[in-house]
């Protein structure tokens, strides 16, 4: 089994060189310009038994699997689950920020090599850039109405499905910080200089999710005044959480799996759900046109929705997306104050505060 790994949780620093730039400027494109593609489905269709895509799976015993979804370990954890209940099926995959992973896929589209079979990222304006390019299976995932109602057909035509759930909320070190930031605007206290950590958005979905519906609430001006606190600025969502456990910084504008993970292992760390409402991160999965693949990647897009995947999400402080799954914090998505960004939105918004960030935070 082959498995590869980059920049997920690492805390190296971000270089305006490499950052992907170009990939998401691609959004502008019209997500309605072409019909969704559309893959031969195995035997019985989409609603096919799960016994029979099994069994036509297992022929092509090999699946590729891109990710920015959760952390590694989340990641790993995922793969495990699969094979477990799926033997006999390789899986590849990497695990990379948002903008890297979308970047690499791009510049595989356009080379014509078909190295993946399914894509899953975190930032939902991907999928609307990649739909109208025709690049995208349409395909129903068995089990898919398991979701709630609230994340269901989140893409009218079937192409991407919610794949995973999250937030971006305010995380702390225990030992250092007796009264939390509340708000994302208590970030903006002078008594936080020096002390802030946070991702970039030119590399993380999580991220560019956070900056643009910050940029909404409260204009670029909280950005400006965030500056002057001299945050540390990470690429992964993730480095905030090593960072805040390292007592190199000790507050920050974090994931709550990750955060939550290392809190369970022992670590100094906690979350707070912030009361001017956290950022509601819907990841969406969906299997390529040309998917080397088409039979695993049905099946993989179809566990998903299974019992043991949640199960997966849970016991690695992710969401679940089944509601006979219990939610590791003990509340589900519906019942914290959150802001969601759309998925239009954000397809015109990152490419904006990524340009934005970088004239203010100079990286």
């Amino acid at each position: 089994m082959l498995l590869l790994t980059a920049c997920g949780g690492g805390a190296s620093s971000p270089s305006p060189a490499t950052a992907p730039t170009t990939a998401p400027a691609a959004a502008a494109a019209k997500p309605t310009t072409a019909a969704p593609a559309s893959t031969a489905a195995p035997a019985g269709g989409a609603n096919s038994d799960l016994d029979q895509l099994y069994a036509a799976a297992k022929k092509e015993g090999h699946l590729v699997w891109w990710t920015a979804h959760y952390a590694q370990e989340a990641a790993d954890a995922v793969k495990n689950a699969f094979v477990a209940k799926y033997p006999g099926i390789e899986v590849e995959y990497i695990r990379q920020t948002a903008q890297v992973v979308y970047q690499r896929l791009t510049e595989n589209l356009k080379a014509g090599t078909h190295a993946v079979d399914v894509f899953a990222s975190t930032d939902e304006s991907h999928y609307l850039t990649l739909k109208p390019q025709g690049v995208l299976a349409q395909y129903t995932p068995v089990g898919v109405d398991v979701l709630p109602q609230a994340f269901r057909s989140i893409d009218p035509d079937q192409t991407y499905h919610v794949g995973a759930i999250g937030f971006v909320l305010l995380n702390y070190n225990t030992s250092k910080v007796k009264t939390p930031p509340q708000s994302w605007n208590d970030l903006l206290d002078p008594q936080w200089k020096d002390q802030i950590t946070v991702g970039h958005p030119g590399f993380s979905g999580f991220v560019g999710n956070w900056v643009v519906a910050m940029q909404d609430k409260y204009t670029w001006d909280f950005f400006t005044k965030l500056a002057q606190n001299n945050p540390k600025i990470g690429r992964s969502i993730n480095d905030t959480v090593t960072d805040i456990v390292a007592g190199e910084r000790v507050v920050g504008a974090g994931p709550d799996n990750y955060s939550l993970a290392q809190k369970a292992a022992g670590n100094p760390i906690d979350v707070q759900f912030a009361s001017d409402e956290s950022i509601l991160i819907v990841s969406p999965v969906a299997i390529l046109k040309d998917a080397a693949n088409p039979n695993a990647a049905r099946l993989f897009e179809s566990f998903y929705y299974s019992k043991e995947y949640s199960e997966t999400m849970a016991k690695t402080y992710n969401y679940p997306l089944r509601a006979d799954v219990p939610s590791p914090t003990g509340k589900t998505p519906d019942q914290i104050k959150s802001y969601r960004n759309k998925g239009e939105r954000l397809q015109t918004g990152i490419p904006e505060v990524v340009a934005k960030w970088r004239e203010t935070f100079g990286v």
